[in-house]
């Protein structure tokens, strides 16, 4: 029973968006005509409109959920009608057919099992056939034909729309004009009007329009006429889905709220009969869930209902084993209120083994003992490991059929046959893979709880309910399969770029007021939801603030990732994603990260700097002694380390706002031997270190010069013509018989620098001072090629200063060049699109990497996790995620 709810869910949610777009007009209350009287009580939808112009140019502004749904081709001919239909109301002269009244739009049946409307609503009584003609001529409307139709005069207006020829029909009676496509709906409304009851009399009509809004557009669902309409979109072993939809309730209806992100419909559903689904949630209160607090947010169907008391029943299936019966008595003493049937989109996974089923426990601690007292050695238990530290047993038994004992008709089909207990709930599902996939991801805190899309959707929603269904619908098409026909199955993967701008959808109610109040949003973004491609994402307080380091776990060998949130909190995380400590510094890291041996003994630390201090941490997260260390004077660069002999005894090197540079050993006392060194302005970029000729040189530069130190902070050598280094340019030491320092001038001027103190410049192209700069040996040819990023374009140019190629990203803000070596010849720069949150790898000539670009919203590292495994990219992302892609090398 709960897939098929589902099912009827989602397919109420399907058609609710048709039927919107079918809609045709509006009116107003009026003393003397009440459109309602001719509508008879065959129809299936109804939609009553306060203001119908503007009702139907909220449909087709081309903007929005409507808007895109005008884009599918499945669509196209009724999109044309609709906006023809929109096009004449807003004529000045089809104005005055307007009256004070409500317009009521009725869908009913044909006889081929397609929909057809009918439009009522009330007229000025001054309004005559002669009038409405020459409206309609003065719209530009020819051709209207005047006859009779039972004795009642009828205009008949013949269009076309899309190359398709139809016939309009309208007909004036008591004060309401009356307008369809059909002849047959124009006659039966004569007849209707002439009836004592109309649709108002079928069971709850009345009383859920009572408590609609009195100034708002609404849509009623009368529950009893919908099966033949679903008879036509299920396939045959679907079939028995239609029936039960007419025993769900008697009617709906939805308050309509239209917007550029979407739609919701809120009001109330009426059930009057026991026997109907929904009666009984009319006395069940509503309350808080809390499964989708553990659901993956690759989750991208469920539903979540209130447990009935009295649905552990005496008489079980017969072709159940007494094990699971006496299983099932046995648990429902530690089952709470909720249960959750959940669908998890797995690639490349077989459908049915996608899908959970979740209960809430009362005490998750007894229910597992439980559990394992009654199955004893008959479980086969099988571990979740994800890393060497984590060990959770999952247990197979070797009967399925607990929940239809639980709640006979939830999942009739469903293998429960693995379980696992978390937290507070106990878990089933037909495959230890996908039980895998949600404690992996609750490891990671990758769930719905912390998905931004998510708890967008569930703001348009009341917080407490009695049953609620989610869904993705460009992600459920293989889901559906089973259950639609082929042609919609179809349709919907040839408009799968239009349903990814379908965020969320979701239906839910409780009960109010003795009937049931419900709600269904279906949220839209212009843009499209992307699917994830990542190995694994873990969440972080905020987004992450720094480039990811990649830490060796001295321990195990493998690597760790070293990353800082906006909120200045640090963290380590395994392979695996799992954070293995979170530690709040005193500020921002500035710039570069370092992995030491401080105690000389294959441990290693964690150092960094900010603007006040040096920071020191252990693998554990702990602060090595004396530190941190408060630094001499606020730093105006990153830290530099440098060890001369390779000896492990470091010398830490920063700049600081005083314009001194300041030189500090390991544990954070200044060193003796050196002097200070004061510049002109102020050091913003690193220091550099290099070693030539059995020389050591520390270079640094402020706004307007270079300057050659040696180890004691005395100038080394003397530029023979002055040098300034951009702001965004590397320095780079270029090894050979004469061997140079290069970086590039504020325009752009690449400088050679050597060591007798003779520069030497030549320009490649005009740069602005923001132009980013390096040099990287792209091609593996043994030469280095000069790379420039500026204003939104990347610039290669070979050693030979020919260019190679010049890449536009359409974006002014790039970070980078990030240069990365996979192997002698496989070489690829990396590129940060700010604007967009986009990054790129490119080849040497100009290339997008395979897979690339992928969301990202910070600088970004590449390594190995792992001897085994290839290479990962690590950033962060807008939405306080880490992620972690495995890549492909290739170029496209």
């Amino acid at each position: 029973m709960g897939k098929r709810i589902a099912i009827i869910s989602v397919i109420i949610l399907v058609c609710g968006l048709a039927i919107m777009g079918y809609v045709l007009q509006q009116g107003r209350k009026s003393l003397f005509t009440d459109p309602y009287r001719a509508i008879s009580k065959g129809a299936c939808i109804v939609i009553e409109s306060v203001d119908l112009q503007s009702f139907m140019n909220s449909l087709t502004t081309g903007k929005g959920l409507f808007g895109e749904a005008g884009k599918i081709k499945e669509f196209d001919s009724f999109n044309r009608m609709l906006k023809y239909l929109t096009d004449q109301l807003n004529k000045p002269g089809v104005k005055k057919l307007l009256n004070d009244g409500s317009a009521i739009i009725s869908f009913h049946l044909a006889k081929n099992g397609k929909l057809q409307p009918l439009l009522s609503m009330t007229v000025p009584g001054e309004i005559r056939y002669r009038q409405i003609k020459e409206i309609l001529r003065s719209s530009g409307i020819k051709g209207v034909i005047e006859s009779k139709l039972s004795g009642n005069s009828v205009l008949k207006i013949p269009f076309k729309v899309n190359s398709v020829n139809d016939t309009a029909y309208i007909s004036l009676k008591s004060g309401l004009m009356l307008c369809s496509s059909s002849e047959e709906l124009i006659e039966e409304a004569h007849v209707q009007m002439d009836r004592e009851n109309d649709v108002r009399e079928l069971p709850g009509f009345s009383r859920v329009l009572l408590a609609s809004g009195k100034n708002e557009d609404k849509i009623f669902v009368i529950f009893a006429n919908l099966p033949q309409l679903f008879k036509s979109v299920l396939e045959r072993e679907g079939q028995g889905l239609a029936e039960k939809i007419a025993k769900l309730a008697g009617t709906a209806e939805g308050d309509i709220y239209i917007n550029e992100d979407g739609l919701v419909l809120s009001g109330y559903t009426e059930s009057e009969d026991s026997l109907e689904f929904l009666y009984r949630y009319k006395f069940l209160p509503p309350r808080e869930f809390h499964t989708y607090k553990i659901l993956p947010s690759s989750t991208v169907l469920f539903e979540t209902l209130v447990l009935p008391a009295e649905s552990l029943g005496n008489k079980f299936d017969n072709t159940l084993s007494r094990e699971v019966v006496d299983l099932a008595v046995k648990l429902k003493e530690f089952t709470g209120e909720e249960i959750t049937r959940a669908y998890i989109d797995i690639k490349d996974r077989p459908v049915g083994d996608n899908t959970l089923i979740i209960y809430e426990l009362i005490n998750r601690v007894q229910a597992e003992q439980l559990f394992l007292e009654e199955l004893g050695t008959k479980c086969e238990i099988f571990y979740f490991e994800p890393d060497d530290q984590i060990k959770i047993p999952v247990y197979k038994i070797p009967f399925k059929g607990l929940t239809r004992v639980l709640l006979p008709g939830f999942a009739p089909e469903f293998d429960d046959s693995y379980f696992v207990f978390y937290d507070n709930f106990m878990i089933t599902g037909s495959s230890f893979v996908t039980i895998s996939r949600l404690l992996y991801d609750n490891l990671l805190n990758k769930t719905l709880a912390n998905d931004l899309t998510y708890r967008d959707f569930e703001s348009t929603l009341p917080s407490r309910a009695g049953y609620f269904f989610y869904c993705v619908p460009s992600r459920i098409t293989d889901y559906l399969a089973g259950f639609l026909n082929d042609d919609i199955i179809n349709a919907l993967k040839s408009n799968r770029n239009s349903l990814n701008k379908i965020q969320a959808a979701g239906y839910q109610f409780a009960s109010s007021n003795g009937m049931i109040y419900n709600s269904l949003s279906i949220r839209f973004k212009e843009e499209a939801r992307e699917e994830s491609t990542t190995e694994w994402e873990t969440l972080l307080d905020t987004t992450a603030s720094i480039k990811p380091f990649f830490f060796t776990n001295h321990t195990t060998g493998a690597k760790e990732i070293f990353i800082q949130d906006m909120k200045n909190n640090t963290y380590l995380i395994n392979a695996a994603g799992r954070v293995l400590w979170k530690v709040l510094v005193k500020e921002r890291i500035i710039g570069t990260i370092y992995m030491i041996d401080y105690f000389r003994n294959g441990k290693y630390q964690l150092l960094f700097s900010g603007r006040n201090f040096i920071h020191l941490l252990d693998r554990n997260g702990n602060y090595i002694e004396r530190y941190p260390v408060k630094l001499r004077s606020p730093a105006t660069n990153s830290i530099a380390l440098i060890d001369y002999d390779n000896n492990l005894n470091y010398r830490l090197f920063i700049a600081g706002e005083d314009k001194m540079i300041y030189s500090y050993d390991k544990t954070g006392n200044v060193v003796k031997g050196w002097k200070p060194f004061m510049t002109t302005g102020y050091v913003k970029a690193e220091i550099s270190y290099f070693k030539v000729s059995g020389k050591d040189y520390l270079v640094a530069s402020d706004e307007n010069s270079v300057f050659f130190l040696d180890r004691t902070g005395n100038k080394r050598l003397n530029l023979k013509e002055p040098v300034t280094k951009a702001g965004g340019s590397a320095m780079r030491l270029i090894p050979g018989s004469e061997p140079y320092v290069m970086c590039t001038s504020p325009d752009g001027t690449v400088q050679q620098i050597y060591f007798d103190g003779n520069v030497k410049k030549f320009n490649l192209k005009k740069f602005s001072g923001d132009h980013s700069f390096d040099i990287f040996d792209v091609d593996g040819d043994g030469f280095g090629e000069y790379i420039f990023i500026d204003k939104g374009k990347l610039y290669l140019y070979d050693h030979d200063r020919s260019e190679m190629f010049t890449r536009e990203f359409g974006s002014v803000k790039l970070g980078g060049p990030i240069n990365f070596i996979f192997s002698a010849s496989d070489r690829k720069t990396g590129v940060f699109d700010v604007n967009k949150n986009l990054i790129y790898l490119i080849g040497k000539n100009g290339e997008t990497m395979n897979g690339f670009p992928l969301r990202g919203a910070s600088m970004f590292s590449i390594g190995k996790l792992s001897d085994k495994s290839g290479y990962h990219l690590i950033v962060g992302g807008t939405d306080r995620f880490l992620y972690n892609y495995k890549i492909d090398t290739e170029i496209k």
